[in-house]
């Protein structure tokens, strides 16, 4: 008999997940709340091509994708740029998520998917000491697994019971509240750098960009609080001041959006359970980037399931994706995010002193602080020292980040409660919480 798992959203780890899973002859379920043909963000991301088309068995067209140009940081004053320019084989490539997510479904539907359009999930179908399946606002749906795609306030994970011992509720800084518009160009003005990136924009504890296309204003504004339409409104007119070829009409996009910016969840799997993607803020911190990462979960989980010979889809069982996922990518997204944090737990005046005395650089920016040349080192401590306070703050988020990474990575090699929350609690207590 069939074993049947449900896969809760159309997220992209999701979908790979269920595709890859259905062609090894499980019987796949996909439920989504919204019209498979309207799924998608109207927006670009970036993430490593060579993955999707591994996994797809295809490649990608040519034009369907672009590349991002050069990148400049901007502190909160305006006062100091730290400029990033890359080359041919660092150069980022963007593409749209419609056609991406489209991509996704059509491939799910080809390897034996079944499809279930305008189905939304309400919690989880509790059975003993595990997830026996899902409700919905369409009746239940049995299962002997549910893989959770359903995002940061998953109403699966959210429902879960403490002796689970998963993470369910978001700290403040876990996200960004973000607005995303594509604006029409006024003129072409031939920027140098046409990607701006505004740490604490305004002086607000956040993140904003602006990146000028040859055919469109990219306009993001992220704060780690909610947004208001006022908010928008008045940080789209000082773009506007500063940026005079932003155009008045929006070509894609103007929605809200909360987006991950935290590292992974300690641990996303239960019996009968396993979070992928946002569900279990598998992010890049700096920047909320997923894709990759949920891809690389999503055929990460799907191998872990094919490998049990008789699966009961215990805890146990799933616990190898678990920390197959930390060893290979939560340690270096736990290590982004201590310096994160740090930034963004400093007054916007320190943050001008970090990329005024050039302790912030292109290097720490680019890889949370990789630059550890002993010249480089010296430089920033002789010119910290001006500001001990600020200096020694940034240089424990980065110092703590690495020994997140640390622990991450010494995870524990079996499904040991105990020994898991020990861990977890090592976690948290390295950790820096933005104030």
């Amino acid at each position: 008999m069939k074993k049947k798992i449900i896969v809760a959203g159309a997220g992209h780890g999701g979908l790979i997940c269920a595709a890859k899973l259905a062609k090894a002859g499980y019987e796949v379920h996909l439920l989504e709340r919204a019209p498979l043909a309207s799924l998608g963000h109207d927006w670009e991301d970036r993430f490593t091509f060579d993955i999707l088309e591994n996994a797809l068995g295809q490649k990608i067209p040519d034009d369907a994708w672009r590349y991002r140009g050069d990148c400049k940081f901007v502190s909160p004053s305006h006062r100091t740029d730290v400029l990033i320019r890359y080359d041919d084989a660092t150069r980022q490539k963007v593409m749209w998520r419609k056609p991406l997510i489209k991509m996704l479904i059509q491939h799910a539907i080809d390897c034996g998917v079944v499809m279930h359009e305008g189905v939304t999930v309400t919690g989880p179908i509790l059975l003993g000491d595990r997830v026996a399946g899902i409700n919905t606002d369409q009746g239940e749906f049995d299962a002997d697994m549910v893989i959770d795609a359903l995002g940061v306030f998953s109403p699966l994970r959210t429902a879960l019971p403490d002796s689970a011992g998963i993470e369910r509720e978001v700290s403040r800084g876990d996200v960004f509240y973000a607005y995303r518009a594509y604006f029409d160009l006024k003129y072409d003005p031939r920027v140098e750098y046409p990607f701006e990136v505004y740490l604490y924009h305004e002086c607000e504890q956040g993140l904003s960009w602006f990146l000028t296309n040859p055919d469109n204003c990219d306009v993001l504004i992220g704060r780690i609080d909610p947004l208001t339409d006022a908010k928008v409104t008045e940080q789209l007119d000082i773009f506007a001041r500063n940026h005079p070829w932003l155009g008045d009409r929006i070509l894609h996009g103007g929605h809200y959006g909360v987006i991950p910016v935290r590292r992974p969840l300690g641990l996303f799997v239960y019996n009968g359970y396993a979070a992928v993607g946002d569900s279990a803020f598998m992010t890049t911190p700096m920047n909320g980037m997923g894709i990759d990462l949920s891809l690389q979960a999503g055929l990460l989980l799907a191998d872990t399931i094919m490998a049990i010979e008789t699966p009961t889809f215990d805890a146990k069982e799933l616990w190898t994706y678990n920390r197959e996922y930390h060893r290979r990518f939560g340690g270096e997204t736990a290590r982004n995010e201590g310096l994160k944090n740090a930034l963004l737990s400093l007054p916007a005046a320190g943050v001008d002193f970090l990329f005024d005395n050039r302790i912030v650089q292109a290097a720490d920016l680019k890889g949370a602080g990789r630059d550890t040349r002993l010249g480089t080192l010296l430089g920033k401590l002789i010119r910290g020292l001006r500001r001990p306070d600020y200096f020694f703050a940034i240089l424990k988020g980065i110092s703590k980040g690495s020994k997140l990474q640390k622990i991450y990575c010494n995870v524990p090699a079996e499904f040991d409660m105990a020994k898991i929350e020990n861990w977890q609690n090592q976690l948290s207590a390295c950790s820096i919480k933005i104030e």
